[in-house]
């Protein structure tokens, strides 16, 4: 380089800055690596699982709405035990119905997350209502209905685990239905507990349901069903419409304690 030349310092870069969304972001000063922008990556499919689980919740209820006039038939089909007479009469098609329907309806807008999960959950509440319909009519709780019950569940509950991606639901469930069914066997036992043997049979089908939530909705489930049928024993012995050996149909109490347990179910 010839004497006596000077080479002109480079210019200063300006300060400039990038305005994103209210938010001034400085821009990399010059031989920096620029820094990275996070950036939340969409979740493929959401919308499509959003979808899915309302066709298969509209798909259930139309799926109920026809059963209807069958589970209407079937109630009307079981009498009483011989000698007695029936308590009330069968629910009309439109009562069977509306009810039937609401309570399908509130369990999928309860797991409406858990989509493998409704089949199960309709199929205990069409038969949850069919059992409490008969019940409340005759006092009983037939076996026709209640033991297909058992294996009908676990396989539904069974393809749920597997679509979930694990078996530890579907042991839980086992496990506390066992746990319920030996406890109201022995509930049953005891002289003057007013249980039949019935109520012992659809207690073990329900802390199945429950069980697959866990032990603490199975524990509330179940002692919510005790304590509405302890209120009302109560209520009709206060108003002298029964007396303390008057037997009361357990059935709906427990199907309704199972209903507020599983509407009580915190997903957290």
């Amino acid at each position: 380089m010839p004497a006596g030349l000077v080479t002109p310092a480079a210019p200063a870069l300006p300060d400039t800055s990038v305005v994103l969304d209210m938010f001034v972001v400085p821009a990399p000063s010059a031989g920096s690596a620029p820094s990275a922008v996070p950036v939340t990556p969409a979740v493929p499919g959401g919308s499509a699982m959003s979808t899915g689980s309302v066709v298969l919740v509209v798909a259930i209820v139309l799926a109920v709405l026809c059963v209807v006039p069958g589970l209407t038939r079937m109630v009307g089909f079981f009498g009483p035990v011989a000698g007695e007479q029936p308590r009330r009469p069968a629910p009309t098609r439109d009562t069977l119905g509306l009810l039937t329907a609401t309570v399908v309806v509130a369990f999928a807008a309860k797991l409406t997350d858990h989509v493998a999960w409704l089949p199960a959950y309709a199929y205990l509440g069409v038969v949850g209502v069919l059992l409490a319909a008969v019940d409340a009519r005759v006092h009983r709780l037939p076996d026709v209905i209640t033991l297909p019950s058992y294996p009908v569940l676990a396989g539904l509950f069974g393809i749920a685990a597997v679509l979930d991606g694990g078996p530890g639901r579907w042991v839980r469930a086992v496990l506390v239905a066992v746990a319920v069914l030996a406890l109201f066997t022995a509930f049953w036992a005891l002289p003057g507990a007013g249980l039949g043997f019935g109520d012992v049979k659809l207690s073990g089908l329900l802390g199945g349901a429950l069980g697959w939530l866990g032990v603490p909705v199975a524990l509330t489930g179940l002692l919510a069903g005790i304590a509405l049928a302890g209120v009302w024993a109560l209520v009709l012995m206060v108003t002298r419409r029964a007396g303390r050996r008057t037997s009361i149909a357990y059935g709906p109490f427990l199907l309704t304690g199972a209903f507020v347990g599983v509407l009580g179910w915190n997903a957290g």
